[in-house]
């Protein structure tokens, strides 16, 4: 039997064929990121000890490969990275904390520092290797002096950071570092640290900051009575370019890389823990946290970069993402209460975010967020507000959500310049607009349905960095293209997705990622083995304890061992696919176990 086919449904044939390949192979994007890759997130040595994990390491850096100690080979100690790969015109201004500041002048001014400092405290360092003692509020006030003091440290006087005036008496007197030459401190505290520096029968001067109409001659000259030398901040410029500066021919004392840069003061349920830091630490940190972002999308000055971030200097990760920012060429802000508190009261997360915004005082909005978990959670309260008040919010989540599930995010579709850009632009003065490209969260992570939330509202994948005080660079950070959530649907129900539970009752996290790109991870404990001797599909717990070249070593030779292991005092469970969830139900305080 002859069956004819005519014209028309050739046409119809041809279209439908047309249709199911266009939705089969182009409706859907490709990912980001290739998911093989995200199933296999780290390499996991196959030698391993009773009682312990292989060890993790990054599947970009691989078992056996060398660890990453600097960004470049051009930056062998901390004062390299003001010649970092600028390519722009070295007298044209950034911003540096709010500052503005060329190359060239940024240049100057860590030559000066040094020079500045042995004239008005000739006296520090008459008898060997003195301190530098930083007492500075976390904000963005007081950071500029610490973060150039930072650049400029020297081998003969090293920083000492301290996070709370109350370890002022503890590092006065303390045997863990040299002895304290000179105290840098917020005007606002003068007096305290006067009275504290004179009981202790310590010899060392003050530098003033934040006082530039010398509002505190009286007490300065109080001071003096008692013996002790008093400067302003101001007064290092005046000395450092007088005459008799110039006379003498002061040179710095060339550092190398395994001298101590500085020594950061932290608590640790009740103790107080002092952490070396030699350069290559930093260097170190350096570049591991420029290695969480694809080579395209690192801060520059060629992409007029803003990196803004959450993580006071007073902290090892802190000071890192300064200094990375410094020698990528980008400008640098703080995220914080402007005025110097050291505990505020109340603090209202979403107005810190939206003073980023800033249109009088002409400071360019952030392109690269770090921000803290409370600021992530404030910033979605916001966005979701404004979102599921749009008349077209289910149908534009659709579309997005398709992406989502995909691997595939952007910020240029359809939906985005009917909804989304518009959204962005109108909450906290635009602080999320189309000029940011990258969200770090520095912290816990969130549960899944806000990472969801996150992807969804934000239109950026959501980085998550795991910091520790015992590392100046990352510990654990997720792939820059990590998109897996558990979807987007919830944004649309009244629900609250900042409380996940377990079917048990615990708070649900999602993952902290892999091991950094030159961090070493193992997993000590008794739960280890009962690990082992599952099937293997369940995740393996145990206490995290790290090597490599951003690890930081205490003073005190606590936590420890001698194979190079810090242990960091914290838990957590490995999952099949090499990534971790730090595990705060199982924290404990005490002794470290050796």
């Amino acid at each position: 039997m002859d069956i004819e086919i005519d014209n028309l449904t050739v046409i119809l044939l041809f279209l439908l064929a047309t249709l199911a390949i266009y939705h089969r192979f182009f409706s859907t994007p490709q990912p980001l990121v290739h998911p093989l890759l995200l199933g296999k997130q780290s390499e996991v040595s196959q030698v391993r000890k009773s009682g312990e994990t292989g060890v993790y390491r990054s599947w970009a850096t691989g078992q056996g490969a060398p660890l990453t100690v600097r960004p470049a080979s051009s930056v062998k100690v901390v004062s390299d990275v003001v010649n970092g790969p600028k390519i722009t015109d070295p007298k044209k201004e950034r911003f540096i904390l709010d500052v503005p500041i060329t190359d060239e002048g940024l240049s100057e001014m860590i030559r000066l520092i040094p020079i500045g400092l042995s004239l008005l405290f000739p006296d520090s360092s008459s008898d060997g290797p003195s301190s530098i003692i930083s007492l500075l509020p976390p904000s963005p006030s007081t950071s500029l002096p610490l973060l150039l003091l930072s650049i400029a440290s020297t081998r003969d006087r090293p920083l000492v950071i301290l996070p709370s005036p109350k370890l002022l008496s503890s590092s006065l007197r303390s045997n863990a570092h040299p002895k304290a030459g000179i105290v840098v401190t917020d005007v606002d505290l003068l007096e305290d640290v006067i009275e504290e520096i004179y009981e202790s029968q310590n010899s060392c001067g003050v530098l003033v900051i934040r006082d530039p109409a010398r509002k505190s001659d009286k007490v300065i000259g109080q001071a003096k009575a008692k013996g002790i030398n008093v400067k302003y901040w101001e007064d290092i410029w005046e000395v450092a370019e007088s005459p008799k500066a110039q006379s003498e021919n002061y040179e710095a004392p060339e550092s190398h890389y395994v001298d101590v840069h500085s020594y950061y003061y932290s608590e640790d349920g009740g103790e107080v823990v002092v952490n070396k830091v030699t350069h290559i630490n930093v260097t170190a940190g350096i570049a591991s946290l420029l290695s969480l972002f694809p080579a395209d999308k690192r801060p520059s000055a060629a992409l007029h970069d803003t990196v803004a971030s959450a993580v006071p200097l007073t902290t090892p990760l802190g000071m890192t993402i300064a200094l990375a920012s410094v020698w990528t060429g980008a400008s640098f802000r703080l995220i914080g209460n402007h005025e110097p508190t050291w505990n505020p009261e109340e603090v209202d997360h979403a107005s810190e975010l939206e003073v980023l915004a800033d249109k009088k005082g002409g400071l360019p909005k952030p392109t690269i967020l770090f921000i803290s978990p409370k600021h992530h959670h404030a910033l979605l309260n916001r966005l979701q507000y404004t979102f599921t008040s749009h008349p077209f919010a289910t149908l534009a989540a659709r579309h997005k959500g398709h992406s989502i599930r995909a691997g595939h995010i952007d910020r240029d579709s359809l939906w985005d310049k009917v909804l989304w850009s518009g959204m962005r632009e109108n909450v906290l003065g635009g602080i999320a607009g189309q000029r940011l490209r990258g969200v770090i969260l520095v912290g816990d992570a969130p549960p899944p349905d806000a990472l969801g939330a996150s992807h969804l509202l934000l239109s950026l994948p959501l980085t998550r960095l795991h910091p520790s005080p015992y590392s100046t660079g990352p510990v654990f950070v997720t792939h820059f293209y990590d998109l897996q959530s558990p979807g987007v649907g919830h944004i649309l129900k009244e629900v609250d997705m900042w409380e996940s539970k377990t079917p048990s009752g615990k708070p649900e996290i999602v993952h902290s990622g892999p091991p950094a790109s030159n961090v070493e991870v193992i997993l000590k404990g008794d739960e280890v083995e009962k690990g082992f001797k599952e099937d293997g599909d369940e995740p393996i717990d145990g206490k995290i304890w790290i090597r490599g070249p951003s690890v930081l070593e205490r003073v005190d030779g606590a936590r420890g061992d001698e194979n190079g292991w810090v242990d960091i005092g914290e838990y957590a469970k490995v999952q099949t696919n090499g990534t971790f969830i730090v595990d705060h139900s199982g924290l404990k305080v005490g002794k470290s176990e050796k």
